[in-house]
């Protein structure tokens, strides 16, 4: 994956929104949010004796200004990552 791009991901979240505004925080109500300039990586396994730096489900995050609360949203389905990194497997 390139670098990552926190305003590719906010246009990419946008576009897959259909014009929709983001909800209220499912917490707080708060009708703030904003983003980081890092993604997150969801690590994947079959079983908990198995998780370890393997298959990987990378996301950005939209944080709401008010209390914190994160929501994720994997890469893949925005259009973020390649064909070979969306298969799951990082490489």
């Amino acid at each position: 994956m390139s670098k990552y791009n926190p305003n590719k991901f906010i246009a990419a979240l946008g576009q897959k929104m259909n014009g929709h505004g983001f909800p209220s925080c499912p917490y707080c109500g708060g009708q703030k949010f904003t983003t980081t300039q890092n993604f997150a990586t969801f690590l994947i396994a079959e079983d908990t004796k198995n998780i370890n730096l393997g298959p990987n489900i990378p996301a950005g995050m939209v944080v709401c200004e008010k209390c914190g609360h994160i929501e994720f949203f994997a890469m893949g389905p925005l259009g973020l990552l390649s064909t070979e990194e969306n298969d799951g497997t990082g490489k």
